[in-house]
């Protein structure tokens, strides 16, 4: 599963804006984003289904811009 989250400047956290099982849909989005709003940043995150101690998901970094 792939998570799409957008940063617009000068905001705190970030949006989730789309959870995707295909990369490619998720960059499709993100650059889509991106091409809406140069200010905003973006991040993939792909996460494994697991858990850590705290309870929050297991995600890895795919891909920023």
């Amino acid at each position: 599963m792939y998570n799409v989250f957008v940063k617009k400047s000068g905001a705190y956290n970030p949006d989730l804006v789309g959870e995707f099982s295909d990369i490619n849909d998720a960059i499709k989005l993100a650059n889509d984003y991106k091409q809406k709003d140069e200010t905003i940043t973006y991040t993939i995150e792909e996460t494994s289904g697991h858990f850590d101690s705290y309870g929050e998901p297991l995600s890895t970094v795919v891909k920023r811009g």
